[in-house]
């Protein structure tokens, strides 16, 4: 004989409604259990409370004692939950793991028949969809907010601003952090040495004294110093008040991007002047310096077999340099520029804007359309009682898991422009009143800011600039 567990729901504005209040409630699942001939093992009841969570205690105690259960009766679906997502939760999570069967009187939904068991497969159908749909709502709220120049809020503020009624208000002491943090990565210097600099000279904010670089890269990165709020596509300018120019955030953005993807992590830790920016034009491996306290010259891992891991091609015989010479040839090169600023000038002129495509982003958010053709024509046929529950299930549960993966899988584009000429005339004014006095240490970051590599193939040494 199984035991059967009642639970019984009324909102407060249900509980006068015929049908709904607890002793209807109570009285027809009694003589449901009399017909059936169960045992009732419990009655648990929430009144005056919403269908639309779990934050009842009727529904909390019955998940809690399903070992004294064989199964769950309800008088209507929504009794149990007015949510997809929980209902099957419960019915996924809750009983079937303990071995109980879920009824519900009103629609003949029983758990333990074949029809029950594909239900739940259409149940998992709808409850996706409600959780993309709360998805979109919040997602659409964001949106409108950003449309109307408000921040987000929430947990993060970022460095810089307060909150103040949905508006981001300078911080003038953390508003200084932010412009000296600009200022010394376009200069030239690491994350490392600004984050030092920070901290010697005391500077705290909102969150840290600084006391990791990683705050430093997040501010460079963050575009809502230029007083636009960006989220999901889209951008407002002038929201708030700027503290940095768009001119200044998109140069650290290129430097970012040429020490992330030409350097790695170790940009700016070498004390050689040319290590980092030298290329094989042969193998396209790496050029290392070579001291042995008497000799010093450049070379090729893959020439020399220094580091197995950096051989490109072991038959490598690109030329090696003597250091003096390399180091003189390339010192020449930089000076040229740093006299005639319209050598910068013409060097731009001479490059055209191309802006790669990403294939493979291409491919997925194609398939991503397809996917959602086929949903749409799977609900139509369910619609038109075409397809049974268990197949219309299983395959959107399929499409569903597929499109998540897709989307997960997506590569972030990121556009990375050339710097603007005027940033490179200031750049160049400024390297020139210290060339000529610059240790090699200070050399090295005027290079590494205005070059992105160095390609050396034999006897030909070329420059890529950085603009």
């Amino acid at each position: 004989m199984k035991r059967a567990a009642l639970y019984i729901r009324v909102s407060t504005l249900e509980q006068a409604q015929e049908g709904y209040s607890i002793g209807e409630q109570k009285e027809r699942l009694i003589a449901y259990c009399k017909a059936k001939d169960w045992i009732i093992a419990d009655i648990y009841v929430d009144g005056g409370y919403t269908g639309s969570n779990l934050n009842r205690p009727g529904i909390q105690k019955l998940m809690s004692e399903t070992d004294k259960f064989d199964l769950v009766l309800v008088y209507k679906l929504d009794r149990l939950s007015r949510s997809q997502k929980d209902t099957l939760y419960l019915i996924e999570e809750v009983f079937k793991v303990n071995n109980v069967d879920f009824i519900s009187m009103q629609e003949s939904f029983d758990t333990s028949t074949p029809f029950g068991k594909a239900m739940i497969g259409l149940l998992a159908v709808f409850a996706q969809l409600e959780r993309e749909q709360i998805k979109e709502r919040t997602w659409m709220g964001k949106i409108a907010r950003i449309k109307a120049g408000l921040h987000q809020g929430g947990g993060f503020i970022p460095i810089g601003y307060d909150y103040h009624d949905g508006k981001l208000v300078i911080n003038p002491y953390e508003a200084e952090q932010v412009r000296k943090i600009f200022e010394w990565y376009i200069a030239g210097g690491s994350l490392k040495t600004i984050t030092d600099r920070l901290q010697s000279e005391g500077y705290t904010n909102k969150y840290s004294s600084y006391s990791s670089w990683s705050t430093v890269r997040n501010v460079l990165g963050n575009k809502t110093y230029t007083g636009c709020l960006h989220f999901g596509g889209v951008s407002v300018e002038n929201a708030h008040e700027a503290i940095i120019s768009e001119e200044q955030f998109n140069t650290a953005q290129i430097l970012r991007a040429k020490r992330r993807h030409k350097y790695g992590s170790t940009a700016f830790q070498s004390e050689h002047l040319l290590t980092g920016m030298l290329f094989c034009g042969h193998c396209g491996g790496r050029y290392y310096l070579r001291d042995t306290g008497r000799y010093r010259y450049y070379a090729c891992y893959s020439r020399t077999k220094q580091s197995s891991s950096m051989i490109k091609d072991p038959n490598c015989k690109n030329k090696i340099w003597k250091a003096s010479v390399l180091e003189a040839k390339i010192e020449t090169q930089i000076y040229k520029l740093l006299q005639s600023p319209n050598t910068a000038e013409d060097i731009i002129a001479s490059k055209s804007k191309v802006v790669p495509i990403n294939k493979k982003n291409v491919a997925i958010e194609k398939r991503i359309r397809e996917i959602d053709k086929q949903i749409n024509k799977l609900m139509e046929l369910y619609q038109q009682d075409g397809i049974p529950p268990e197949v219309l299930g299983n395959k959107i549960n399929k499409l569903y898991t597929e499109k998540t993966a897709l989307q997960k899988s997506l590569e972030p584009v990121v556009e990375v422009n050339k710097m603007p000429f005027d940033l490179v005339e200031k750049l160049i004014s400024d390297a020139v009143q210290i060339w000529e006095f610059a240790d090699e240490t200070q050399k090295r970051q005027i290079m590494q800011s205005l070059i992105s590599k160095i390609v050396l193939n034999n006897d030909d040494v070329k420059i890529e600039w950085s603009f």
